[in-house]
């Protein structure tokens, strides 16, 4: 969706008046309330549980969601894992059980891909990430951001414009001037950056790029995959969301 980071472009534009950011173009009511439906169970498993819900998103609009939570009583990382373009919150729900799995809450959401800016996607991904923030089970201060394609440019963004992400893993993201500016910013969150050596979909370049804009020194992966999620991906986000948030 290349009209999408065009128009996000002059979003960002707006926000920047010479070297000095006039105000975050991502701000939002966060005394707003979350307004969360109530969960049913969808799956169950030994070790936690995957609920289905509904929480208040941007505009009066209710924003899908699973969240998989761990059996255990201790507060745990909350680790938000944003789909692809054209995808649904069932997309990513196998890794966020494979990484609640590993201890943390894991959340998913959905959200269009025809979007004429970024920022509904992101005030809608940085309201899931007030969700696990309020949450008893959940340590507000580790709280993680994976990502994939578009989902992988939130993340991205959400990492270099909201403090509370520690750990952003990036993978098959595009460089884009929107995300390019963000990830620069990202100074606060542990990166990681995965990428297939053949993705048919974001150019080769651009996936250097963002990782060559990040800030300190990210982990970066290589695999032989196109732009897709394999089980050699999820082993290595799984465990460094683990490693990192603890």
């Amino acid at each position: 969706m290349r009209w999408l980071f065009s128009c996000s472009a002059i979003l960002l534009l707006a926000a920047c008046g010479g070297r000095r950011a006039t105000a975050d173009p991502f701000a939002y009511d966060q005394a707003a309330p979350l307004a969360p439906s109530r969960a049913t169970v969808f799956a169950r498993s030994p070790w936690g549980t995957i609920r289905a819900f509904s929480f208040a998103g941007v505009d009066g609009t209710r924003v899908p969601a699973y969240i998989v939570a761990p059996r255990t009583r201790t507060r745990k990382p909350g680790v938000l894992l944003l789909h692809g373009s054209g995808g649904t919150r069932y997309d990513l729900i196998g890794e966020a059980a494979l990484v609640a799995e590993r201890g943390a809450v894991a959340l998913t959401i959905s959200y269009p891909s025809d979007a004429p800016t970024f920022r509904p996607l992101v005030v809608d991904a940085r309201r899931a990430l007030d969700l696990l923030a309020a949450r008893n089970d959940v340590d507000p201060t580790r709280l993680g951001v994976v990502g994939f394609s578009l989902g992988a440019q939130l993340a991205a963004i959400l990492a270099g414009d909201d403090r509370r992400v520690k750990a952003a893993d990036v993978i098959a993201g595009r460089g884009t001037d929107v995300t390019l500016y963000w990830i620069r910013r990202a100074t606060k969150a542990r990166l990681f950056f995965q990428a297939g050596t053949h993705d048919p979909v974001v150019p080769h370049a651009e996936l250097l790029a963002l990782m060559d804009a990040a800030p300190g020194t990210p982990r970066i992966a290589w695999y032989s995959a196109g732009h897709e999620l394999t089980p050699a991906i999820d082993r290595a986000l799984t465990a460094w969301v683990s490693h990192t948030l603890g």
